[in-house]
């Protein structure tokens, strides 16, 4: 299972993952796809549903969607969250009809205008 969200990142770039009880929750892999000065990034993850959905509890997680999902509208729930996340840092709001591609492809661009979703994979 492989899904987008932005995260807290290490001071190495990778995702931020850690728990109060582990260093780091266990996954299979991840892209880092764009990022934020050294505080946030862009990621595509890899894991079992159980270890994504373990990663998507931590609070400095913004889990956005499963890569099957990308042409499917946003949920409420997160755009709401995204939209609070993007406020805080000056960005626009995501609108209520956007598929989560568009989101995708949009709030990832901002940060890295280079960003190329077709190109961007990751095998499970």
């Amino acid at each position: 299972m492989r899904y987008f969200a932005i995260i807290q990142m290490t001071p190495a770039g990778a995702p931020d993952l850690a728990d109060a009880v582990a260093a780091a929750l266990p996954h299979k892999g991840f892209v880092l796809a764009a990022h934020i000065g050294q505080q946030w990034g862009c990621y595509l993850l890899s894991g079992t549903s159980a270890e994504l959905t373990a990663i998507n509890a931590l609070p400095h997680v913004y889990a956005i969607c499963n890569i099957t999902d990308l042409d499917n509208v946003i949920a409420s729930t997160v755009r709401t969250r995204l939209n609070t996340w993007l406020s805080a840092r000056g960005q626009p709001a995501i609108p209520a009809s956007w598929t989560y591609r568009q989101v995708i492809e949009t709030v990832y661009k901002r940060i890295n205008s280079r960003m190329d979703l077709d190109r961007l994979y990751i095998f499970d």
